[in-house]
């Protein structure tokens, strides 16, 4: 078996948006690697048992939010992720999860499908775009094989802050919402569309094992499902066509954020999140949230593709200069 990881210097066609149901895909897992090829060591159950502890102490907020704050937060920590070749043109893009951030290094979780082509070949460039604008190179990336997930870290110098991840036995009938970067009219905009979790797959393939009623589009792979409190609950990866249309039908999947938790301790890749292991709770003053509908077209998450890719290449340009002066 080959455990892969690789470098954000590659070539690939990305699958941006899911089709129908996966099948058939092997049962076992990847071990992560550093740049140089060698398996991260695995943290021993007693450290992994102080991290989980000390992780548990990092509480968020539990309460129910209104959906507009909910998008707020989602607005500042769904990221884009763009694809160029090695000519610098765009293959295609997906979303991402910004989860943690350690020092100068920002953490995302995103789709395996998202970074990988059908044919499994490596990108050229993989890309981060954050909420203020900000593009940056991806530095490593590891993927798993047995669930459709990918973790890329980028050096960041700006403040940003994880979204809150949590762990709860999901239930169907319960409130979600999911953020994600479809293509529209030219441009690429964030889509905030809310939802329920209407099934809880006792037999998960590649680790989809919670359906949903929100709108998708193409694009949106590898974005956020968040729960009535406005935390992490699922990667979203799937949306279910009509083989004859190719009309979405509204069955949507996503693997959830405990699978990547599980899957990261075992590779020794633990980062530090703010989590939570409760569902959300009414406010303890007894009040009804009240939600005010959430625009589909936000301002603020409106680009420009050409202006992106634009600021990309500049990014891109600076590095091969810096490379070939002080070598990289």
């Amino acid at each position: 078996m080959n455990f892969p990881f690789v470098s954000s210097r590659w070539i690939f066609k990305l699958a941006a948006g899911a089709g129908a149901l996966l099948v058939g895909f092997s049962p076992t897992f990847a071990i992560a690697m550093d740049r140089e090829g060698e398996p991260r060591q695995t943290s021993s159950a007693a450290n992994q048992q102080q991290l989980a502890q000390a992780q548990a102490t990092n509480q968020t907020n539990n309460t129910i939010e209104p959906a507009t704050e909910i998008n707020d937060i989602s607005h500042k920590t769904t990221l884009l992720i763009f694809n160029l070749n090695e000519e610098g043109e765009p293959n295609g893009h997906g979303s991402g999860a910004l989860i943690a951030k350690e020092g100068n290094t920002c953490v995302g979780v995103t789709n395996r499908h998202v970074i990988l082509s059908e044919n499994q070949e490596k990108a050229a460039n993989l890309l981060i775009r954050t909420y203020d604008g900000e593009v940056y190179e991806v530095n490593e990336e590891y993927w798993f094989e047995s669930e459709d997930l990918a973790v890329v870290e980028f050096e960041c110098d700006r403040n940003y802050e994880p979204i809150a991840i949590a762990t709860y036995q999901l239930s169907p009938g319960q409130t979600v919402y999911l953020s994600g970067w479809p293509p529209s009219l030219g441009d690429i905009t964030r889509k905030f569309t809310s939802g329920s979790i209407s099934e809880i797959r006792e037999n998960p393939v590649q680790g989809y094992a919670v359906g949903y009623t929100n709108v998708t589009q193409g694009g949106m792979s590898g974005g956020q499902v968040l729960d009535a409190a406005g935390r992490l609950v699922a990667i979203h990866g799937l949306g279910d066509r009509d083989d004859r249309t190719g009309q979405k039908t509204g069955f949507n999947y996503g693997i959830p954020v405990s699978t990547l938790l599980a899957r990261l301790s075992q590779n020794g890749s633990n980062y530090s999140y703010n989590i939570s292991y409760s569902p959300p709770q009414e406010p303890a003053n007894g009040e009804v949230v009240q939600s005010e509908p959430v625009s589909q077209t936000d301002s603020r998450d409106r680009i420009n593709t050409d202006n992106v890719l634009d600021k990309a290449n500049r990014v891109l340009d600076t590095l091969e200069r810096v490379c070939g002066f002080f070598g990289c």
